[in-house]
């Protein structure tokens, strides 16, 4: 039998080894904080690495049509050559040799390089707020044929133009889907034209990017298919500065070919600082390809595009004329002052978005002025 004088420090004892009421709340409470704090943390993580997903996500196809623009700019060509101002062969027609009587050399090409706002290249534009930016349209070897015969001749000449219109899926939605409500959105088109009607030839010289724009057929196939294709979705605005280098002698600047955008390879330039006179010279940029073009295009996430279209389904452009109008009435001098303007209109409506540039080498210049 234990003895009653050791009771009591076996009591004592007992309550030394076991927690308080005080210390186990005490606890509790520290160990909440901390789950607090590592919930938090673990969902600030989740939330950055969520976004910076979805964000990557959401241009990855920016990109690839951005990748796309640049490879195909890149081949553009003239076929520029040097011949006679007049045919120096008797024609039957006129009257004597000497009317046709050849008195310098001239750059030549049968092929095109354009590129200015796309309200003003497209005659089925829709106007500038339904086609904010720039259009370009050129010739490249770049073998596109519907005919099975030439596949292979992948060297095939053909015309191609890139331009950002505000469509609907309607035409190139497939018939397997549902039917439903068309999805407007700022669409980046392609204007791809097999070789075989490439019509770079024709009497008119717009004809060969006539249809440019335009949404025909209803039912495509292998054969039979629109001209004009998105490449991308959420592209608000394209932007082509055709440029050259800087020279310190001349002290021409680099977008002295094209400041306010606009450039007809079929036009006789007047850019600043060129050598006047006579003969080639006297041609400025005709028949020349711009050595170097600056391709920019802004983009915005699928969030944003869909509470902007949520606001008016009847296809009514959300931008209106603002983003085409701080564009096209801005010059290429100021091109990355513009951009700041049109990031802050972004900004301002709280859309996510994305700016993508680089200047693109047109390997087919012959730059000689």
């Amino acid at each position: 039998m234990r003895s009653l004088i050791n009771l009591p420090f076996e009591l004592n004892l007992r309550r030394r080894l076991a927690f308080t009421l005080v210390e186990v709340l005490v606890s509790m409470t520290v160990l909440l904080i901390l789950l607090l704090i590592s919930a938090q943390v673990i969902g600030t993580v989740q939330s950055t690495w969520s976004s910076s997903n979805a964000r990557i996500g959401q241009f990855r196809e920016a990109r690839t049509a951005f990748d796309i623009i640049t490879r195909n700019l890149s081949q553009a060509t003239l076929n520029t050559y040097i011949d006679y101002d007049h045919n120096y062969l008797k024609d039957g027609q006129s009257t004597g040799v000497a009317s046709n009587k050849e008195q310098k050399y001239l750059r030549k090409s049968d092929l095109r390089f354009v590129c200015g706002p796309t309200a003003n290249l497209l005659t089925q534009s829709g106007g500038p707020a339904n086609s904010p930016g720039q259009a370009v349209f050129f010739q490249a070897p770049l073998g596109v044929a519907h005919d099975p015969a030439y596949v292979g001749l992948d060297r095939l000449l053909c015309g191609r133009g890139y331009f950002v219109q505000y469509v609907s899926d309607a035409f190139f939605r497939p018939t397997i889907l549902p039917a439903g409500l068309p999805r407007y959105r700022y669409r980046l088109m392609e204007f791809s034209p097999p070789a075989e009607q490439n019509m770079i030839y024709s009497a008119d010289k717009n004809d060969w990017f006539e249809k440019a724009g335009a949404h025909e057929v209803e039912e495509e196939n292998v054969e039979n298919r629109d001209l004009t294709r998105p490449v991308a979705d959420n592209i608000i605005a394209l932007i082509i500065s055709p440029q050259i280098e800087s020279d310190p002698v001349t002290q021409r600047e680099p977008t002295s070919i094209a400041p306010d955008f606009e450039y007809d390879s079929q036009e006789v330039g007047s850019a600043a600082g060129l050598v006047t006179g006579g003969g080639i010279a006297a041609q400025g940029t005709q028949h020349l390809l711009p050595p170097l073009v600056r391709v920019v295009l802004v983009a915005i996430d699928e969030k944003s595009a869909d509470r902007l279209s949520q606001t008016d389904s009847s296809g009514t452009p959300p931008f209106g004329t603002t983003i085409s109008d701080l564009i096209n009435n801005s010059q290429a001098a100021n091109l990355n002052a513009t951009l700041e303007q049109v990031a802050e209109e972004l900004r301002s409506r709280r859309i996510n978005y994305r700016i993508f540039s680089t200047t693109v080498v047109l390997r087919g210049a012959k730059w000689s002025i």
